[in-house]
């Protein structure tokens, strides 16, 4: 007998049920049937709305977008993240080495805010309204700019890469 001011354990069985996305929810519940990645098909920078690419000779200071658009063999519910990897002359106002510069990698987004107008159209955005990551800044250091975009479905598969380079005068 326990005593009335004895604790008891009992331990039964967890049953832990898993439920399943039905196949009218928007989002992937399988590994994909083709082993085709993502893909980035567009990318640019864009200043006021314009592209630019090339060489930009002196620094508007307007804010810089970039833009990638991407497309998935598992519609667009399946892209995971979409990235941009940056690389910047130095020195800079991040205060990267005279040699090396500055790298960094952001997030992009399709989701209506960060400059994106439509969200989930498939086309994500990055803005950067200090040009902390843009060659657009009046006081932006001369030399190149290198922007690569890339994606990833939520299985794991990632895009080539798209490039972007800008020449500062």
């Amino acid at each position: 007998m326990f005593p009335s001011n004895a604790w008891i354990l009992a331990v039964s069985p967890i049953v832990v049920t898993l439920a399943s996305c039905s196949s009218g929810s928007g989002l992937p519940t399988s590994s994909p049937t083709s082993t085709k990645p993502p893909a980035v098909t567009a990318a640019a920078v864009l200043v006021r709305g314009i592209p630019v690419a090339g060489v930009v000779r002196v620094g508007s200071d307007e804010p810089s977008l970039f833009q990638a658009r991407v497309n998935a063999p598992g519609g667009l519910p399946s892209i995971g993240r979409v990235v941009m990897e940056y690389a910047q002359p130095g020195p800079n106002h991040h205060g990267g080495s005279m040699m090396g510069g500055f790298r960094g990698t952001v997030m992009m987004y399709d989701d209506g805010t960060h400059g994106d107008d439509i969200a989930f159209d498939g086309i994500y955005h990055f803005m950067d309204p200090e040009n902390q990551v843009g060659c657009h800044g009046i006081t932006a250091p001369r030399g190149e700019y290198r922007y690569s975009f890339w994606c990833e479905d939520v299985f794991g598969q990632r895009s080539a890469v798209a490039a972007i380079v800008v020449e500062r005068e």
